[in-house]
């Protein structure tokens, strides 16, 4: 059964463990202005948003027509069929780019939240694919036996090794900052 309602009457999650990134909801705003709406927003039985509170703050600000809601218990797909792109043109494609690009450009996950998430509701984020790294409990004065202060005027180096998909991610934001990895290293530990 689908319905239509106002996009104002969802309910941002107030616990959402996304916090986006700039770049990505300038993307993400870019992608709506350009291609439409290529990704639905998925609400609990109560209009609450589970997924695509960025989705909805972007197209409330480009766009005044009711949403339109398809009411389902998860056990069938639902798909969105855009009777204005055909496919193998260059809208078909920009689309299809734009979608998977934003939502890798647009994720910056809320740790703390996603923390007290999983203490509140007894979540194992790791079975969901969240990446916990805890660095509360790891020494590392063997590994920073370099670092002597007694030199005030000489330079150090900090060898810090990454995945290829982890250095791709942060070469990208380094280069976004304008600024060398150097200061941003220093900016966030100073």
């Amino acid at each position: 059964m689908s319905k239509k309602i106002k996009l104002s009457s969802l309910i941002p999650d107030d616990k959402n463990n996304n916090k986006h990134t700039a770049y990505g909801m300038d993307l993400l705003e870019k992608s709506v202005n350009k291609v439409g709406i290529i990704e639905s927003i998925t609400v609990s039985n109560d209009d609450k948003i589970i997924s695509g509170n960025a989705r909805h703050e972007i197209i409330g600000k480009n766009f005044t027509k009711e949403a339109i809601v398809i009411e389902t218990d998860g056990t069938q797909p639902i798909i969105i069929k855009r009777t204005d792109i055909e496919s193998d043109t260059k809208q078909f494609y920009e689309a299809s780019i734009l979608a998977n690009t934003t939502s890798k450009k647009n994720i910056d996950f809320d740790m703390e939240v996603i923390d007290s998430l999983a203490v509140e509701y007894d979540i194992d984020v790791v079975d969901l694919g969240v990446d916990i790294i805890d660095y509360g409990n790891t020494d590392y004065t063997e590994k920073n036996k370099e670092i002597d202060t007694d030199f005030e005027d000489q330079k150090y180096t900090f060898k810090l090794e990454y995945t290829e998909d982890e250095y791709i991610d942060l070469k990208e934001k380094i280069q976004k900052l304008g600024k060398t990895p150097e200061q941003i290293f220093y900016e966030a530990l100073i």
